[in-house]
């Protein structure tokens, strides 16, 4: 496949100049465009050779979501792990999880990972967008990338403030019935030709969180979160800004926080204390009288901590990750015969630095979470053509070759330092034949570093009462690490096509529909496995020593993942309706095993109706799933579900920002779980929230 591919782009190359003339393609106001963070195109969705989405402002008003599923739960591919508390909900993209999906704020990478916690940290209610490329993205962004990408982008006052307005603020409250949750917001923003600065904060206070089963789940939380963010335009085309996210949590539960795991002497109850702050400077070059330059810089630092105080022994345990990074890359713009051409290069530094501690261990080691660093170092460019299409074919093609180089090293006093490389190529390529049609192909490889706690994995893992002595004599299971892990590699392949036929129907403003076909070969996976057996000597006097096993992680052989996605724009007059369809299966490519986050097939739909003279929207979503059987363990079948939204927004003043949100969520009150969720999704819900808002 990777011969055929690059085969045939050097012929299209090649061929291409001699043949046809570029057809139009749709205009600004009829497409949509996807952020240059996350692609690092020019590229509108339409046309782009591979699936994407985004969240817009407008959605997200009309959502309203309190946490990283209510956020995320649209986008077709993905399906949010961990349960309904938004301490360990955790993201995976086309079967891949967490550490195959990359995370960015702002353009900032977010790498946090742990066995029980949550991935992202960050209110919604500071959000403007959100950004997913799903497919093998390592060309561009190197290890953990092999699932996609999510960029997530926060508030500026720019984009709060139209150009004739200097200044505002914005004041929000809300509830939800289902956990208690009261919530309130307050913003301040302004501008002056050069400057723009914004200062927004919000708190969150929630409780046990009522299941569809009828069950509580403990669940106690309350979250304050900030932004403070500062635009600067020295000149026609140049922005600075800088930007600081803050995000404090405390929340009383089990340690565990992911699934329904009771609270006992594996899954102590726990004081959690969750802590992130993101300071995030990012610059853009384009100015006026340069041609050449187009030149984006983000440079950042991130640091995450789960702090955890056991309420019962004392216990104190700490997991703080500090991520520092810089990326760059260049835009060149330039012809190439009959091609409009775009040449990216780049690089890209990064390091994590962790730090764990155990009151309960000897020198104060945290089992999982080992004192340790790795840094990144990583070059790439990717070159966009657009031109016309080749052999005599009508319309235009659009070639989009990339390549990265990623060099990497870990070192902890656990072990020995490692280190190695990987070099990630993409190729993908759309035909378009019209201006409403085409077709698209990639074929892209992945790569996943081993983490700094996979290699380094020491200390107790869990602790358990004595087979036979009983309490209070513990054994352990204990971790071994493992420093001879390899890099985990991933080759995709993806086709689909898109389709407009707006102008086919009278009265229709939008009918879009895109659809792929996937597939991912995975090789030296990554594995947990955990040994859970008794030494001999725990059955005879004197019953010690003793110990319940081990925990590794080792390479384990291959696996293919394969799925589709599909997705529908439609809109007309004062109707919309957003659709997509989605599965993803896996499998262990010797056993047959199922592997990876596979998911049923999955419908999600969001219909809105807008009465402009009474300023009202009205809307439903409704997510259909079928029934989960891809799996030879009885404990992990799913029964399919179906589930009910209710949303209105009413702003009662056309001159005045008031604005009444309110929606009834989980309608009939389902009782339904994810796959691998461990618990049942939230009950119903009533939610209520009002906003003032005021521009001079």
């Amino acid at each position: 496949m990777k011969t055929a591919f690059l085969l045939g782009a050097a012929g299209i190359a090649l061929a291409a100049p001699a043949f046809g003339q570029v057809t139009n393609t749709p205009t600004a106001a009829e497409v949509e465009v996807i952020v240059v963070e996350a692609t690092h195109t020019r590229l509108n969705a339409f046309e782009y050779p591979g699936m994407t989405s985004t969240i817009s402002t407008e959605t997200l008003d009309l959502a309203r979501p309190s946490d990283l599923d209510d956020l995320l739960r649209q986008l077709p591919g993905l399906e949010i792990a961990g349960g309904p508390r938004r301490t360990g909900q955790t993201p995976a993209l086309r079967g891949q999880g967490r550490e195959n999906t990359t995370l960015l704020l702002d353009g900032a990478r977010q790498n946090f990972g742990s066995a029980h916690d949550g991935a992202l940290f960050v209110d919604p209610s500071l959000l403007v967008g959100v950004e997913s490329v799903r497919g093998s993205a390592s060309a561009l962004y190197g290890s953990g990338a092999s699932g996609g990408v999510i960029s997530l982008r926060t508030a500026s006052a720019r984009d709060l403030l139209t150009a004739d307005e200097s200044w505002g603020y914005s004041l929000g409250a809300g509830t939800r019935s289902v956990d208690g949750e009261t919530r309130g917001s307050a913003s301040v923003f302004g501008q002056s030709d050069r400057i723009d600065i914004l200062a927004s904060v919000s708190h969150r206070t929630s409780g046990d969180i009522t299941l569809g089963s009828g069950d509580d789940l403990p669940a106690d939380d309350s979250a304050t979160s900030g932004l403070v963010k500062l635009g600067v335009e020295p000149a026609d085309g140049v922005r600075l800004e800088l930007s600081w996210q803050g995000f404090d949590s405390e929340a009383i539960e089990p340690n565990n926080a992911q699934g329904v795991a009771g609270v006992d002497s594996l899954n102590a109850l726990v004081e959690k204390d969750i802590s992130s702050d993101n300071l995030t400077f990012n610059l853009s070059a384009a100015p006026a009288g340069l041609d050449w330059m187009d030149l984006d810089l983000t440079v950042y630092r991130n640091t995450t901590g789960v702090d955890e105080d056991e309420l019962v022994s004392g216990r104190q345990l700490r997991r703080d990750l500090e991520t520092t990074g810089l990326r760059a890359d260049q835009r060149f713009a330039f012809q190439l015969g009959q091609f409009d051409a775009g040449l990216t290069v780049g690089g890209e530094y990064y390091e994590d630095t962790q730090d764990g501690y155990d009151s309960a261990e000897t020198g104060g080691v945290r089992g999982g979470a080992p004192d340790a660093s790795s840094q990144f170092t990583a070059g790439y460019t990717q070159l966009e053509l657009t031109g016309p299409a080749p052999f005599g074919l009508p319309g235009q093609i659009i070639l989009l070759p990339g390549i990265r180089h990623d060099s990497f090293e870990t070192s902890s006093s656990l072990a020995a330092d490692t280190s190695s490389s990987a070099t990630s190529s993409r190729f993908a390529a759309t035909w378009a034949p019209t201006q409403n049609f085409n077709v698209f192909a990639s074929w892209g490889e992945g790569f996943r570093a081993p983490s700094i706690n996979e290699l380094y994995l020491d200390g107790t893992h869990f602790s358990l009462p004595h087979i036979i002595l009983g309490a209070p004599v513990f054994i352990s299971n204990r971790f071994i690490a493992n420093p001879d892990l390899k890099p985990e590699q991933t080759e995709t392949i993806e086709a689909g096509f898109s389709l407009d036929l707006a102008d086919r129907f009278d009265g229709v403003d939008r009918l879009q529909l895109r659809a792929a076909w996937f597939e991912t070969e995975a090789t030296d996976l990554i594995d947990l496995s955990v040994d859970f057996a008794f030494d001999a000597t725990c059955f005879a006097p004197p019953f010690l020593p003793c110990s319940a096993g081990t925990t590794r992680s080792a390479n384990v052989s291959a696996a293919e993942l394969s799925g589709y996605e599909a997705e529908l724009k439609f809109a007309a007059g004062n109707f919309a309706l957003d659709a997509s369809l989605s599965d993803v299966d896996g499998e262990d490519s010797a056993t047959g095993d199922p592997v990876g986050t596979a998911t049923p097939v999955r419908l999600y739909l969001d219909g809105r109706w807008t009465l402009e003279p009474q300023r009202l929207t009205l809307g439903a979503r409704a997510e259909l799933a079928g029934d989960f059987d891809e799996t030879t363990d009885p404990a992990a079948l799913r029964d399919g579900y179906g589930v009910l939204d209710l949303y209105t927004r009413w702003q009662p003043f056309a001159d005045r920002g008031l604005s009444l949100n309110a929606g009834v969520e989980n309608v009939f009150d389902t009782d339904y779980e994810r796959v691998f969720a461990g618990v049942s999704e939230p009950g119903r819900s009533l939610r209520f929230d009002l906003t003032w808002s005021q521009t001079f």
